[in-house]
C-alpha cells in the first residue's frame, strides 16, 4: 500500500473509493492490518516530535519537564491512536445476521434504520448487526421487497451475485436466486442505481424495471404487478407459459419438476393461488387448464409431469 495514501487517509483527505482500497487492503492480511498501525503510530508520533534544542534555566528544569510532557503527551496520542484503529477495525468487520426463508414460506423484517423488507421463499438476507457510519450495505440471494428509509448521508445497498442495487430511500423488489443466475429490480417509488462489479450501468425510474439476460442490462416499464403480490402469500401469474410457471413453482418450493414429454399445450395461462396452499394445490390449479398428471418420487421429492 502507497504510504502517501495511507497518510492522506490519516489525515483525512481521502474520497470514498480511496477508502474502499484501504479497507480492501487491511482485510486482505494480518500482516496489512499490522502495517497499518505502525504507519498510523509513526504518524501520530510525528506529530508531537520534540525540537533538536531548546532553552534551559539556571536549573535546568525546563528541558527535563518540556521533555517529560512531550513523551507523556506522545504516549497519551499512541494510545488514543490504538483505540482509533481497534475502533477502525472492528468497523471494518461488522458482525452480521443471517436469515434463511424455508421453502413456500415468507419472512417481514424491519431493520435498525427503519427499513421494512419482505423476504421471499428460499432466500438468504445477511445484514450487519449496526450499520457503519458511511453506508448500509445487505447481502441478498433470493427475492426480496425493500421499503427503505431516507437518508441521503448514507445510501443502501444491496449486493447480489449478479449486480449490485444503491438506493438513498425507495421502495423497489429484487429478484437475484444465484441458482438460476437471474437478476431483476423493480421500482416503485424513489430512484435505483444498478451496478455491476463496481460499474454503474443504470438508474431506473419509477414504474421501471431493469433485468440482466446473457450479460446485457434491459430496461423496461412495469407492466404485470400482480407479480409482486407474492409480499402478499399470492403467487400469480398473467399471460404466461407453462414452462414459466413450473419455474417459478421450483423457485418457491424448492422442489424439481420434469415434464416426461413435450406434447404440452404450448399456450399462455393466468391465474393466482396463495403460497401457504403448497406445490400440490398449484399443480391441481393448472390441471383445471391443462391436462396432465404428475407423480412425485417420495425419494427424489421431483414432481414428474405427464
Amino acid at each position: 500500500m502507497n504510504k502517501e495514501l495511507l497518510y492522506r487517509f490519516f489525515q483525512d483527505n481521502t474520497n470514498q473509493e480511496e477508502e474502499k482500497r484501504i479497507r480492501q487492503w487491511m482485510d486482505a492480511s494480518d500482516v496489512n492490518r499490522k502495517t497499518f498501525m505502525l504507519e498510523r503510530k509513526i504518524y501520530d508520533a510525528t506529530l508531537l516530535s520534540s525540537p533538536n534544542t531548546s532553552k534551559t534555566n539556571r536549573k535546568g528544569h525546563s528541558t527535563v519537564w518540556y521533555s517529560i510532557s512531550t513523551a507523556a503527551a506522545v504516549m497519551t496520542l499512541l494510545i488514543v491512536s490504538t483505540l482509533y484503529i481497534r475502533t477502525l477495525l472492528q468497523e471494518h468487520t461488522p458482525e452480521y445476521n443471517t436469515l434463511v426463508v424455508p421453502a413456500g414460506q415468507r419472512i417481514h423484517l424491519i431493520l435498525a434504520d427503519n427499513t421494512d423488507i419482505w423476504l421471499n421463499a428460499n432466500s438468504t438476507f445477511r445484514y450487519p448487526t449496526e450499520f457503519s457510519r458511511k453506508e448500509r450495505t445487505v447481502y441478498l440471494d433470493g427475492e426480496a421487497f425493500f421499503n427503505v428509509s431516507k437518508d441521503p448521508k448514507k445510501p443502501f445497498q444491496v449486493k447480489t451475485a449478479s449486480g449490485d442495487i444503491k438506493v438513498t430511500g425507495t421502495s423497489f423488489n429484487v429478484e437475484a436466486y444465484s441458482k438460476y443466475k437471474g437478476f431483476e429490480t423493480s421500482l416503485f417509488e424513489g430512484s435505483v442505481e444498478i451496478y455491476k462489479d463496481d460499474h454503474k450501468l443504470t438508474t431506473l425510474k419509477p414504474d421501471e424495471k431493469g433485468y440482466l439476460k446473457e450479460g446485457k442490462l434491459y430496461v423496461t416499464p412495469i407492466t404485470d404487478r400482480d407479480k409482486y403480490l407474492w409480499k402478499d402469500g399470492l403467487i400469480a401469474f398473467n399471460n404466461k407459459t407453462l414452462e414459466d410457471i413450473l419455474q417459478s413453482l421450483e423457485k418457491y418450493f424448492d422442489v424439481g419438476i420434469q415434464v416426461s414429454h413435450s406434447s404440452l399445450p404450448q399456450r399462455t395461462y393466468t391465474g393466482k393461488f396463495r403460497q401457504s396452499d403448497g406445490v400440490d394445490y398449484a399443480l391441481r390449479v393448472l390441471q383445471k387448464s391443462i391436462h396432465f398428471s404428475y407423480e412425485r418420487d417420495e425419494i427424489t421429492g421431483i414432481v414428474y409431469i405427464k
